[in-house]
C-alpha cells in the first residue's frame, strides 16, 4: 500500500469503498502528482463494510474520471483495518456514521484524533462540515454532485496538508 516513506498518509473512508472514497483518493492523488507531491503524501481509501473486496470503483466513478480527466489507477475495494488507521496521518470520512464505526477499530490508540469529516474542509460550510451523501443508489446527477462536493472539499484539505507538510520537515 504505502511502499515508500511519505511524510503524510491520507486515508479516505466510506461504506463500500466503491464510490466516494475511491473518487476522493483518485482526485487527491491526481492533484498531488500535478503539484509534484505524490511521493511526499500517500493516499489510500477503504470501506467500513465493503461488500466485495477487490472490486474496482463503480462504473459511474470511472465515467467521472474519464469526463473530468483524472486516472483511477488500480484502486480496489478494501476493508479499513486498525493497522491502516494507525499508519494514516489524516483519516477523512464521508459521514459521521463512518467515524462512529472507526471508533471500535481504533480502541486504545490515538487514531480517532486524526479522523475528520471530509466536508469540514469545504469552504463556506457550517462548523462540523457537511456529509458527502452516498450516490450509489442514485442517478448520474447525484454522482456529479458528489464529485463537485469532494472536489471543493479537497481544496481545503490540500491547504491543510501543505501546512502539515511544512511542519513535518
Amino acid at each position: 500500500m504505502f511502499w515508500w516513506r511519505p511524510q503524510l498518509r491520507v486515508l479516505f473512508v466510506c461504506t463500500a469503498n466503491v464510490c466516494r472514497s475511491p473518487l476522493a483518493e483518485a482526485l487527491l492523488r491526481h492533484r498531488l502528482r500535478s503539484m509534484g507531491l505524490a511521493r511526499r503524501i500517500a493516499v489510500a481509501s477503504a470501506g467500513t463494510r465493503p461488500g466485495q473486496l477487490g472490486r474496482p470503483p463503480d462504473p459511474r466513478v470511472a465515467r467521472l474520471a474519464r469526463e473530468y480527466g483524472f486516472p483511477l489507477g488500480r484502486i480496489r475495494a478494501q476493508q479499513v483495518t486498525p493497522a491502516l488507521l494507525e499508519r494514516s496521518t489524516h483519516v477523512l470520512v464521508m459521514e459521521q456514521v463512518h467515524s462512529d464505526e472507526l471508533a471500535g477499530l481504533a480502541a486504545g490508540s490515538d487514531a480517532l484524533s486524526r479522523v475528520r469529516l471530509l466536508g469540514e474542509y469545504q469552504e463556506g460550510v457550517p462548523p462540523g462540515g457537511v456529509p458527502v451523501a452516498d450516490p450509489y443508489y442514485g442517478d448520474w446527477p447525484g454522482f456529479q454532485a458528489v464529485y463537485a462536493q469532494i472536489d471543493l472539499s479537497l481544496d481545503g484539505l490540500l491547504e491543510r496538508l501543505l501546512v502539515d507538510l511544512a511542519q513535518a520537515r
